[in-house]
């Protein structure tokens, strides 16, 4: 099945589209340029293209609806998604997923990556030996509503609009921990973190869409 079809099957938002599509370019800039160990490319754009497949369960469409972008007019019809969304598969984002990446067929490695990739989980996730996991998140860690920003900012956002984070007591772990990542993925390119911004990124929408999972 094709990413397109996919999103289709799943009545994916454009902006979660579009976000996972982000992703999916900064993982791939990352193992374009990567000198590490070996990195199964296709893998990781494949899990970052779908990595947040049930995330429109948790979406909050009254307090945010600017994410939705030119679908801004069509709010309704996305809330209705979000609705039968909710009732086929439940409403824990991270439950819906995995539902949804079991439906498609997604390999075990893959789905176990995504499950585990969290902001939540960053300290464990530097801990870990997984390359394919902190790729994720960082990659992740780079991509705002809007477009790809520096993982300060991403960071900075987190603390301002998730309340579930900033309160947690390990906070400053967490945060450090993203860093510590990002100091581990600089030591295995061979370019600067830095040249990962919106001008410096080739995104092909186009083929990403046709990856077949």
């Amino acid at each position: 099945m094709k990413i397109v079809e996919i999103y289709r099957k799943f009545g994916i938002p454009p902006n979660l589209q579009q976000h996972m599509i982000w992703v999916a370019g900064v993982a791939e800039f990352i193992t374009d340029h990567w000198k590490g160990g070996q990195i199964d490319k296709n893998r990781l754009i494949k899990a970052s293209l779908v990595h947040d497949l049930g995330n429109i369960v948790k979406f909050n469409f009254d307090k945010y609806p600017e994410f939705l972008g030119e679908e801004i007019k069509n709010i309704e019809f996305w809330k209705q998604k979000q609705s039968e969304i909710i009732s086929k598969y439940g409403s824990d984002d991270h439950l819906v997923t995995q539902k949804m990446l079991n439906e498609i067929g997604l390999d075990n490695k893959s789905i176990e990556v995504i499950s585990a990739k969290s902001f939540a989980n960053a300290v464990e996730t530097l801990n870990s030996n997984d390359w394919y996991l902190k790729i994720l998140l960082y990659s992740d860690m780079r991509v705002l509503p809007f477009g790809i920003c520096t993982l300060e900012e991403r960071l900075e956002d987190i603390m301002k609009r998730m309340p579930q984070y900033y309160s947690r007591p390990d906070i400053k772990d967490l945060l450090d921990a993203c860093r510590k990542i990002e100091v581990e993925i600089q030591q295995n390119i061979n370019c600067d973190v830095e040249e990962i911004n919106q001008q410096g990124l080739h995104i092909t929408v186009k083929k990403f869409m046709e990856m077949e999972i």
